[in-house]
């Protein structure tokens, strides 16, 4: 019942959110940046960062409640006109990876978009791509996709050394609907992109219009969302 409210209110009002979230996708990689700081301040709908990068806590990864003195790594995309800094997403940084410790070993974690993928490589810039081995998802990245990269700076070089990927977050929501089909491409509850182009879905399967589903998502920067369905399963629904 709770999830036929959610699709009624998501189906009257699904053009006005996916307007709303657009606003929040950035125009050009290029111009993201991930910068790590400490919450400063912290209200009921928004916070700073090192007292100087404003986020709204819905761009919180994880739904990881914060708290001010909280380490955080924040993705940011910086206007070329006035130069201020809009926060994309925050994730929380509760666990470093075992022996990542910048002051022994070098390495240090960002926050990476994805901008294409090949068979083998996955690119996060131009000229900056990992094996994809080194993806340690359960699932291969898609263009738009937030990566968590620890890397290191190679001694005397301007290149950069990656030791692992991993998603940004990912998160399961249950019994929910498909709220549109275009193509190969299609929404749930108009908030979560998929593609069949990269998509979990069990044999048989194609999700169609008004399917209620259980999905995996991953924080990606999208045309109209924040969030990529990973994998769908269909609900078994009695009758």
């Amino acid at each position: 019942m709770l999830s036929l409210l959610r699709w009624i209110s998501t189906f009257f009002h699904g053009s006005n959110t996916s307007e709303e979230i657009s606003e929040e996708q950035p125009q050009d990689n290029t111009r993201l940046k991930s910068i790590q700081g400490v919450v400063t301040s912290l209200c009921n709908y928004y916070g700073w960062i090192n007292d100087s990068i404003l986020f709204n806590v819905e761009v919180i990864s994880d739904n990881v409640p914060l708290k001010i003195g909280t380490n955080v790594l924040a993705l940011v995309e910086q206007d070329e006109v006035t130069h201020t800094l809009k926060t994309i997403k925050v994730k929380v940084m509760t666990d470093l990876p075992e022996g990542s410790e910048p002051s022994k070993l070098g390495k240090r974690l960002c926050i990476r978009c994805v901008t294409s993928v090949t068979e083998e490589d996955v690119y996060i810039s131009e000229d900056v791509s990992f094996p994809l081995y080194l993806f340690s998802g359960a699932f291969k990245p898609f263009k738009g996709d937030l990566v968590l990269v620890e890397y290191s700076m190679n001694s005397g070089m301007s290149n950069i050394n990656i030791h692992s990927v991993s998603p940004l977050s990912c998160q399961d929501i249950n019994e929910v609907y498909v709220t549109s089909i275009d193509g190969r491409n299609g929404m749930v509850e108009a908030r979560v992109f998929f593609t069949l182009d990269s998509l979990q879905i069990p044999s048989g399967y194609t999700p169609g219009l008004y399917d209620i589903v259980d999905v995996v998502t991953v924080d990606s920067i999208q045309q109209h969302c924040s969030l990529r369905a990973v994998s769908v399963t269909p609900v078994q629904v009695e009758i």
